[in-house]
């Protein structure tokens, strides 16, 4: 019998161990002992240690040119999900305008994918650009693996998902079903496959604040993102330490980086090196940054050479100091070293995809729900640069006890973190989490102290166009028909919306403010309204403004919102008097703060607007608000699944038949 006793021995043992260390060998590729130092600085070795590596989580890529075959992460496409929105310039609706386009298709698994960039050129003509690079080094950013160069990305077992838009088309003359192809194309990407694909990157965005054209076509893409339970992830943008762009520094001025359904990811680097406790010097801030992460001397992959073959171009740095710039290029390796907040945005999604990876095993039956990691990210990021006392910089703890910086968020993604609320929640977040309860929204008319659900807010922004003539364009947060934003623009328009009050409020004196409107609310406004009250998450206040002289205008980059809740105050925008002049006639605007997450939403909130040095007086005509509420939904503690139990217990019998048979 010795022969049985050996076999049910092995058998039972290995069961056993399978069990405990599943995980463990489930990736193909070994865990990486040298890396750079910004994987240190969000924790990614402490998930790859407990075997989490983004398997299992699919990862879509909005982004120009990926090279699909690219070595360090090649084998992780999945090429029957990819998406080329190049295609819009086959359909026929382009023939006339561009008859010598280039020949694509949908998923077009090429090394170099950016058969189909074109640009117009002076002459009215168009012409053929090869030089994609971005989203080559961004997708490196999320999960390359190559250990010949240590270099890595945080879900180096991901399943990735080019998406790929052309970033030349955004200034074409064209419209598409209404809309401009630069917004359509943006539209398309976000909503592709968001029933498949569980976070998407967005590495891009206008360099330009309170520029918006078809803003409702882009909300409505977020919405649908939102609805599917994806979620998006924005770069805050590298304006900071720039002079040449309007209203530029203050990502909340940036319509998807204002909504309350995206995670805005602003960048670390202090003194553009890498040491990752202090923010990069190029990385905007705003209301809406949720997260930080490193964005300055990233190792990552760069574009194949298509005329060589397998071999790599080592340019310069995509988002440098100066272009000329040549940091961190070494001849003969594959990688460039990649600034920019559009750096940190992707290291931002491949740490969530090891936390949803962790997710997806311990809850196989929960859906992700992008609420929930908002939830767990604003209690688990880790808080940097404590001695800031700039504005824009310093840390306020609210009244729920998290802290919130306007250039960090909630502080740097921290891998460890997010993995250990979501294995032992107890520990971390005080009981058993692994949910969000339903979100409840309120509307508050600021005029009239009214309340209502839910209520389809019309937004209008003025903008210069081409010519310098000016034009409008609207957009609702709720996602209403297009059918119904005309009718509220028009309505809108001809000055008898009921939400559009005629007083103006007179210019105070210097540095005081324009405007300051309180607004007490009790639990009875809930109770009264029938909304049901939760904890805060976002606040989104929207404000309409008018020049007093509309002959002459105003000029936005002066103006400077500050919303105060019992004592915490968030700037929902900041003057920035070093910018272009920008003069426009009206600006209706919403503004996005996640620095009341987790309080109480009753209690006094005061709004205060200040004019800030224009010479072109401006007023403020009305203010809306709206409170995004819910809160972590406390469940029984987490049970092994039925498969995971027959396992066990398959182990369990046959160590004790194997008993049996000794005896």
């Amino acid at each position: 019998m010795p022969a049985i006793h050996t076999f049910y021995r092995f058998f039972g043992i290995v069961t056993i161990v399978a069990l405990l260390s599943v995980s463990l060998f489930a990736q193909e590729k070994a865990v990486p002992t040298t890396y750079s130092s910004f994987l240190d600085a969000v924790n990614a070795p402490y998930a790859w240690n407990m075997g989490y590596t983004g398997q299992g989580v699919v990862v879509g890529i909005i982004d120009d040119s990926i090279n699909m075959s690219h070595p360090f992460y090649g084998s992780n496409i999945d090429a029957s999900l990819a998406y080329n929105t190049g295609v819009f310039f086959n359909k026929p609706f382009f023939d006339q305008f561009m008859p010598n386009r280039p020949t694509q298709v949908e998923n077009n698994t090429s090394a170099v994918w950016d058969s189909g960039t074109i640009t117009l050129k002076n002459d009215g003509g168009t012409k053929q650009v090869t030089g994609d690079l971005h989203g080559t080094a961004v997708t490196g950013c999320i999960a390359a693996y190559d250990a010949s160069t240590n270099t890595y990305g945080p879900a180096y077992n991901a399943t990735l998902v080019p998406i790929r838009v052309d970033f030349k088309c955004q200034s074409f003359p064209v419209r598409y079903h209404g809309v401009s192809i630069g917004d359509y194309t943006i539209g398309e990407a976000t909503k592709h496959d968001n029933s498949q694909i569980d976070i998407k990157n967005n590495s891009y965005g206008t360099s330009m604040g309170y520029i918006s054209q078809d803003a409702d076509y882009i909300i409505q893409s977020i919405n649908d993102a939102q609805a599917n339970n994806t979620l998006l992830l924005y770069s805050a943008g590298n304006e900071r330490n720039k002079t040449n762009y309007s209203n530029n520094k203050d990502c909340t001025k940036r319509i998807t980086n204002g909504h309350p359904y995206t995670i805005t990811v602003a960048a670390t680097g202090k003194d553009y090196t890498t040491d990752y406790t202090g923010f990069a010097p190029f990385s905007n801030y705003g209301a809406c940054v949720f997260i930080t992460a490193p964005g300055v001397g990233i190792r990552t992959s760069d574009r194949e050479d298509v005329a060589t073959g397998n071999i790599f171009t080592y340019r310069t740095d995509y988002e440098s100091t100066t272009s000329s710039s040549t940091q961190g290029i070494v001849a003969g390796n594959m990688y460039s070293s990649f600034n920019g907040t559009s750096s940190s945005c992707p290291i931002a999604v491949g740490t969530l995809a090891l936390a949803m990876g962790a997710f997806k095993e311990t809850y196989p039956d929960i859906p992700i729900d992008p609420r929930y990691f908002k939830q767990l990210l604003a209690r688990t990021s880790t808080k940097i640069d404590t001695s800031a006392t700039a504005p824009e910089v310093k840390w306020t703890t609210n009244a729920a006890g998290l802290s919130f910086s306007h250039s960090y968020g909630f502080g740097q993604i921290n891998a460890q973190g997010l993995i250990d609320a979501i294995l032992d929640p107890e520990s971390v977040l005080g009981d058993n989490y692994n949910s969000v309860t339903q979100q409840s929204a309120a509307t508050f008319d600021w005029s009239t102290l009214e309340v209502s659900p839910d209520e389809a807010l019309i937004y209008s922004v003025t903008y210069p166009n081409s010519s310098g003539n000016s034009g409008s364009s609207y957009m609702t947060t709720f996602g209403i028909s297009e059918d119904e934003i005309q009718a509220a623009a028009a309505e809108y328009q001809s000055g008898s919306a009921a939400y559009v009050t005629p007083n103006y409020f007179e210019l105070m004196a210097a540095n005081d403010p324009i405007y300051s409107e309180s607004l007490t609310i009790s639990n009875d406004t809930f109770l009264n309204s029938g909304i049901v009250k939760q904890d805060m998450e976002e606040v989104v206040v929207t404000i309409d403004v008018k020049a007093d002289d509309s002959t002459k205008g105003f000029d936005p980059r002066y103006m400077q919102i500050v919303l105060d809740h019992n004592g915490v105050q968030s700037y929902l925008a900041f003057a920035d008097t070093n910018s272009p002049k920008y003069n426009t006639d009206s600006l209706t605007w919403s503004f996005c703060s996640n620095a009341f997450w987790g309080e109480d939403p009753t209690g006094d909130w005061t709004l205060s607007v200040y004019d800030l040095g224009s010479d072109f007086p401006f007023s403020v005509n009305d203010v809306f608000s709206t409170f995004y509420m819910g809160a972590l939904d406390y469940t029984n503690p987490a049970v092994p699944e039925p498969s995971t139990w027959a396992l066990m217990a398959l182990g369990v019998v046959v160590l004790f038949l194997r008993k049996r048979v000794r005896s």
